[in-house]
């Protein structure tokens, strides 16, 4: 009988083990969901507006959330300006920056164009958390994939807030 108590406690722990590291495995999965939820992305916006006879126009960006304002910046053609965002809990502080430029001398699409460069939904797993925008007259193009497997959206609606 004192042999088969033996069994019994190791067939006991080896079950418990195994309930173990199964429970380990799911808690990975949770960590790492966890982890999704509270990573940087980077966004990069570029200047492709068609160069002017005389010169290159000018992309003004302004990009901002409910809480930070980065201020404006302009951007000659091909020039980029980056920025992080980081989710710092649950509550996600930053669900969209908002952007929009001015391009100078009213040109195609004059005037103010409004767009939510990030949204975290669309935009939370970016490639290598780079979220890679081209900013042309037309729309903004998502080139975070590279330029063949761009996606351009079209101008926000409503007006840029001053």
């Amino acid at each position: 009988m004192d042999s088969m108590s033996k069994i019994m406690r190791r067939l006991c722990l080896l079950l418990v083990l195994a309930v173990f590291l199964k429970g380990s495995d799911s808690n990975d999965e949770l960590l790492s969901k966890n982890d999704a939820l509270h990573h940087t992305v980077t966004v990069e916006i570029t200047n492709k507006l068609h160069p002017k006879a005389l010169g290159f126009q000018e992309l003004s960006v302004h990009c901002k959330d409910k809480h930070h304002d980065l201020g404006p910046v302009t951007l000659k053609f091909g020039g980029d300006h980056r920025f992080d965002i980081y989710d710092q809990d649950r509550d996600y502080y930053c669900h969209h920056a908002l952007c929009y430029w001015e391009i100078f001398d009213s040109g195609p699409c004059g005037g103010d164009h409004r767009f939510d460069i990030y949204v975290q939904d669309r935009d939370m797993y970016c490639n290598n958390n780079l979220c890679s925008w081209q900013i042309t007259e037309k729309r903004p193009c998502d080139v975070s994939y590279g330029i063949l497997s761009r996606k351009c959206y079209e101008w926000d609606k409503s007006s840029p807030e001053k």
